[in-house]
């Protein structure tokens, strides 16, 4: 378990090094080229160590239109794109693990065919189209959820997680739980666009998963031994079949953030993608490498705590260590 956390702990500093090299180069470049006068273009190795003693003191620059603190901002920001891609988690988990679940079971069925079909549909179709479509269902529907913003502006909420549902929640005393219920409303209509791809992936991986399960020897000898196949599925099958796709959407996890900053654009929300987005508009173009260290930063943090989870929950994982030695 020891050289496993060495291993992964060297992996998660090689490429914190090379992230910190690409964040340096366009900082520099940035820098440079927007420049009023003659900068200093001298040793770049004590530059970049220079770059590289600033970030771990916490320092990812200044903004050039406002002066704020890039790192305190862009934290902000992605706790906003984080809580979407939580809330679009949950939904899509509810909807597509029964259904992926269901196709795994009856493979090669119509029923099967159908569920495969919608996940297809929800691979192919582009997030951004989905996201504009979405934008216009209320306004056919009459206005039921909003579909602009992270909050109504009757509310002024103070920033103290930068996560809203549990800012909301800290000022019951003054709006009661209108702000917390307001909130959960604007998360609706981004975090369905968001699931759509979501539950595609997640049925799919599903699927294969049960299917995997299901032909294992195991399973056959408990068909055998005249278990019912009720029984079978609720007490070995599941529980088999639902600990692989962890990995599998972690590997998907930049892909959910990338699509969840398109939503923000479409939907006017306060995210990361809505910062980079207007900020870049503007000519702030220091804020594309503290937020691709922001990003990077936490997939590369929870890829490293994924693995070490899976370690601790799946005896499989825990015996590939000793075949590795």
């Amino acid at each position: 378990m020891l050289s496993f956390l060495i291993r992964r702990l060297n992996l998660l500093l090689i490429t914190a090094f090379i992230l910190t090299i690409i964040a340096f180069m366009i900082d520099r470049t940035v820098t440079i080229n927007h420049a009023t006068e003659k900068l200093d273009q001298g040793n770049f190795v004590l530059q970049y160590f220079s770059y590289l003693w600033q970030i771990l003191s916490g320092n990812l620059g200044y903004s050039t239109i406002d002066q704020q603190g890039l790192l305190k901002r862009g934290l902000i920001f992605f706790a906003s794109t984080l809580e979407l891609c939580f809330i679009a988690l949950l939904f899509s988990n509810l909807i597509a693990i029964p259904l992926g679940l269901l196709a795994g079971l009856f493979r090669n069925t119509k029923l099967d065919y159908i569920i495969m079909t919608i996940a297809i549909i929800g691979l192919a179709l582009p997030v951004f189209w989905v996201g504009v479509m979405a934008v216009l269902l209320p306004s056919i529907g009459g206005d039921i959820l909003p579909v602009d913003g992270n909050l109504s502006l009757v509310y002024d909420i103070p920033v103290v997680s930068g996560f809203l549902l549990i800012d909301t929640l800290l000022v019951t005393q003054q709006y009661g739980f209108f702000a917390f219920i307001d909130r959960v409303a604007h998360l609706i209509l981004p975090a369905l666009v968001l699931s759509f791809f979501l539950v595609a992936e997640i049925v799919r991986l599903t699927r294969h998963s049960m299917t995997m399960v299901m032909r294992s020897n195991y399973i056959q000898t408990a068909y055998a031994k005249g278990f019912s196949r009720t029984k079978i599925v609720f007490t070995h099958a599941i529980k088999n079949a639902l600990p692989p796709i962890i990995p599998q959407l972690r590997l998907q996890l930049s892909t959910i953030i990338s699509f969840a900053m398109t939503i923000e654009i479409v939907f006017n929300l306060n995210g990361i993608g809505k910062w980079l987005f207007t900020s870049l508009k503007s000519g702030d173009y220091l804020v594309l490498p503290a937020g691709m260290l922001i990003i990077t930063g936490f997939i590369l943090m929870f890829s490293i705590a994924t693995e070490v989870f899976m370690v601790i929950i799946s005896p499989l994982r825990r015996g590939s260590l000793y075949v590795d030695k």
